[in-house]
């Protein structure tokens, strides 16, 4: 039996978005979610709430709303509100330098002083993504306390999930509260009634139970159908209503203030975890999403690069602008997936590298001004096979001589695009719902479906469109292909390839072309000089006739924006050889659809231009693409007319909407017909040219606009 013993109820609200993220999805959670949340808070001055605003959203706030600060300083005042600190850029916390940990927390905390005037002393944890070290530079920074969900206390055993506990990291002390998954599918979810009901199912005598909600603010009015439920229907309203009327033993807290007035429970030691649902999508470590996507992978491993780099900047300005584009380059969303789209949208990707590629051409200019070339054989994605990474003042490139001498990181840097920022095809649980699962649920009297539970398709024929890569989509990816293989077949991965060539281990060689040298820049890389040739040698059987031998070079020079490809192949064995030769490029270019993005073919009228567009062309020498929104374009030049394949690569991932299907970068293939009798040998050159429409042969005077 219920008793008349108080409960203290914490609610705590997160409001993000990512880096990058589309102006127009600002504006829409802001109309939707964050300001008719504060209308009603502002109406029930007896709710105190605690209340987390991301840096990125903090910036946007600034910039196009700042009555809405205004309101928000004023609630703070009134002590209404507690806000929250955190790391600024909202990343995933663990897995950044500890250095950054600190830095980004202490920042955010500096940022809450400026506009609201207050110190935050709890903070929000980026997907509550937790592991045990994290205490210690929480505590550095100046904070106390975070709320991380009752999954991570379960796990060793803790039954009783009505109050906080304490832990520690080296001495260094940390509270921790439990998130009530129950609450989370509750609110919004059920008739408010529900949760007051809730409560008092867990009055308990003399223990001063406390229930924690710390969620998404999107959920309140940004989710699907939430707006409607939340705003249209009352139900914020109403639930803020019973929390007033039943505050006679219903006590809504925030977290400092019951910590004034109770102390923790007791030390506990809590396992690496985070929500349940994110422990499912990652396979029960975050970290899996670092090798699950190796694309998350590379963007990491990018961050790590450039922010090692960053060291070798002496204190100033330069330092701290190249630190804080680091920081945003570490924002969470665009490096793992689950309900939301994250990894799978190419503009979050494309935001989060132009951020890192901007820091790393401001550490350069800085540590190396003026032209420059450095060659670094180095384990970049610790994989365990070394990687030969170029920079220059014009690019920075990423070779796999264990996959071929393949290219994973074409980067020009005037304009801050990786134009490898491809995703590969792979398959999703969720694929599964596109041939096994049963209708959508439907929206029941008592609420909206949580976004967790909702199993929507966009598009029914999405299946047909369902398509798995038998290697990683990247470019200088050689293919030999029988006259039976089409467009269609080669996009789609149904098809076979002849012997065991594609993508198999190179031999690479070094060779510098002359120069003056001396541009080295002390971070441990080769000397610098005006160029180097880099030769990937390789052989193989192709369907018992060889040896085949083909030497792939690579020459980049020192304030070119063009790198020059050379192949030969020469037939080693005693029967003839004839094969289609291509080499495959994926170049990344962000809307496929999108006006001011097109192929050209001089000469040439093509029936659809736009980067998601397919064709098959004979005898072309030359092709470009386009970006007019990020003020850029790339050309490839072809020493022999080739027949030139062109094709999107599209995904099909799940976002708040349901499954999709999503562009995310244009296939080129082009490929010539070789007839190799014994001791043939057969020669073909391309070039890449990068250049600025805008500003051509400007060299670092774009502005940058990742993201766009």
């Amino acid at each position: 039996m219920a008793s008349d013993q108080n409960i203290y109820f914490i609610l705590a609200v997160h409001n993000h978005q990512p880096v990058g993220n589309l102006p127009e999805v600002f504006q829409k959670n802001f109309e939707e979610a964050y300001e008719p949340f504060i209308s009603v808070l502002e109406r029930y001055p007896g709710v105190s709430i605690g209340l987390h605003y991301s840096g990125s959203l903090l910036e946007w706030l600034e910039e196009n709303e700042p009555g809405f600060i205004r309101r928000l300083r004023e609630l703070v005042e009134r002590g209404q509100v507690e806000l929250l600190g955190g790391a600024y850029y909202e990343p995933i916390l663990p897995v950044i330098p500890e250095e950054d940990k600190v830095g980004q927390v202490r920042y955010m905390s500096s940022r809450l002083q400026e506009l609201f005037g207050v110190t935050p002393r709890g903070m929000w944890l980026a997907e509550r993504v937790w592991e045990p070290h994290l205490a210690r530079p929480i505590r550095e920074a100046g904070l106390e306390y975070l709320a991380l969900d009752d999954a991570h206390f379960l796990e060793v055993g803790v039954e009783e999930l009505t109050g906080y506990f304490r832990t520690e990291e080296g001495g260094w002390p940390l509270d921790v509260f439990p998130i009530s998954e129950e609450l989370r599918y509750l609110i919004p979810f059920k008739p408010p009634g529900e949760t007051i009901v809730f409560f008092k199912e867990r009055r308990d005598d003399g223990k001063h139970p406390l229930l924690v909600l710390a969620d998404d603010g999107e959920k309140f009015g940004g989710w699907p159908g939430t707006y409607e439920t939340v705003y249209e229907g009352g139900w914020l309203e109403e639930f803020f209503g019973l929390l007033e009327e039943n505050r006679h033993w219903l006590k809504v807290v925030t977290f400092n203030r019951y910590r004034q007035m109770y102390p923790p429970r007791g030390p506990l030691y809590l396992p690496a975890a985070s929500y349940r649902e994110m422990k499912e999508w990652s396979g029960g470590f975050w970290r899996n999403f670092l090798t699950r996507y190796p694309e998350s992978n590379r963007l990491h491993k990018k961050m790590l690069a450039v922010r090692h780099r960053l060291e070798l900047l002496p204190p100033g300005e330069p330092r701290r602008e190249a630190q804080k584009l680091i920081w945003a380059g570490q924002c969470n969303c665009a490096y793992w997936h689950g309900v939301f789209g994250g990894l799978y949208l190419n503009f979050l990707r494309a935001a989060i590298w132009g951020r890192l590629l901007r820091a790393e051409r401001l550490i350069d200019s800085r540590l190396q001004p003026g032209p420059f070339l450095k060659v670094e054989a180095v384990d970049q994605n610790y994989g365990g096979e070394k990687e030969i990474r170029i920079r220059s003042d014009r690019f920075t490139l990423l070779l796999a001589p264990h996959r071929g001498g393949s290219l994973w990181e074409l980067s020009w840097k005037p304009v801050g695009v990786n134009l490898l920022d491809t995703l590969t095809r792979r398959p999703e649980p969720y694929h599964r719902e596109l041939t096994e699962e049963g209708p959508d649920p439907e929206p029941s009297e008592e609420g909206v479906v949580s976004i967790h539970h909702q199993k929507k398709v966009k598009d029914k024929k999405l299946v047909e469109h369902l398509h798995y890569d038998g290697y990683p989509r990247v470019a200088l990816v050689e293919h030999f292909l029988s006259a039976a293989v089409g467009l269609e077949e080669f996009i789609t991965g149904d098809y076979r390839e002849p012997g065991d060539f594609l993508m198999q281990p190179a031999i690479a060689g070094f060779y510098p072309l002359p120069g003056d040298g001396g541009n080295g820049d002390g971070d441990g890389g080769s000397p610098g000089g005006r160029g180097i040739k880099i030769v990937f040698r390789r052989s193989a059987m192709l369907e018992g006739r060889g040896p085949l031998i083909m030497e792939k070079a690579i020459t980049v020079c020192a304030g070119r924006d063009r790198i020059d490809l050379d192949y030969c192949l020469h037939n080693r064995g005693s029967e003839p050889i004839e094969y289609w030769f291509g080499v495959e490029f994926n170049l990344a270019m962000l809307g496929g659809y999108d006006r001011g993005r097109w192929f050209e073919i001089p000469g040439r009228e093509l029936a659809e231009r736009h980067p998601a567009s397919s064709g098959s062309e004979e005898g072309v020498e030359e092709v470009s693409l386009h970006d007019s929104y990020r003020n850029f374009g790339v050309t490839l030049q072809l020493g022999r007319p080739a027949r030139l394949w062109r094709a999107p690569v599209k995904t099909i991932s799940l976002s708040e909407g349901g499954l999709e299907q999503a562009y995310q970068q244009s296939m080129l293939l082009p490929c010539w017909k070789i007839e190799l009798l014994p001791e043939d040998r057969w020669l073909v050159s391309l070039k890449i040219n990068l250049f600025s429409p805008v500003a051509k042969g400007e060299r670092g005077q774009l502005e940058e606009k990742v993201g766009v």
